[in-house]
């Protein structure tokens, strides 16, 4: 399923400046936390394009048919972990910027998580528009809607 949100400075065309939509795919279980997230990269005032995936095989057809910018990926997924995942898409040398979106805590699989090739780790309880724009704007600063968000206060 994929949606865009054209929440981009007033516009209603995609993108800023004239680039696409930020395309990300979001990997979780869970259909609240899923839409939840959706909310979140809808308030950042970007325009994004979102796939969604269920679990890691989905998430494998998604990113093998469609580019994705940058992945939105849970740690616990019914079929896999999200390390697990993630050293696999590395392995496949497959680079997609992969940003962890978790309720694990413990430092030493954060810190797992960093060294397998995340790009960012977000607590789902610290998810806010502005802790997306952090993670855009490492993983996806190419993009000219992450640039213009980044540089337009309020």
């Amino acid at each position: 399923m994929n949606d865009t949100v054209k929440r981009s400075a007033g516009t209603d065309s995609p993108g800023l400046g004239g680039d696409a939509p930020l395309r990300v795919l979001v990997v979780d279980d869970d259909a609240v936390d899923r839409m939840a997230v959706k909310r979140q990269l809808a308030r950042t005032g970007i325009s994004v394009e979102t796939g969604e995936a269920e679990g890691v095989l989905e998430a494998i057809g998604q990113l093998a048919d469609s580019a994705y910018d940058c992945v939105l990926l849970d740690f616990n997924l019914p079929d896999g972990d999200g390390l697990t995942f993630l050293r696999g898409l590395r392995s496949a040398g497959i680079s997609v910027p992969v940003v962890m979106l978790t309720g694990q805590t413990d430092p030493e699989v954060v810190a797992d998580l960093v060294m397998a090739g995340a790009s960012d780790y977000i607590p789902k309880s610290l998810l806010t528009p502005e802790r997306l724009l952090q993670a855009f704007s490492t993983c996806c600063g190419g993009n000219a809607g992450v640039r213009h968000r980044l540089a337009t206060p309020g």
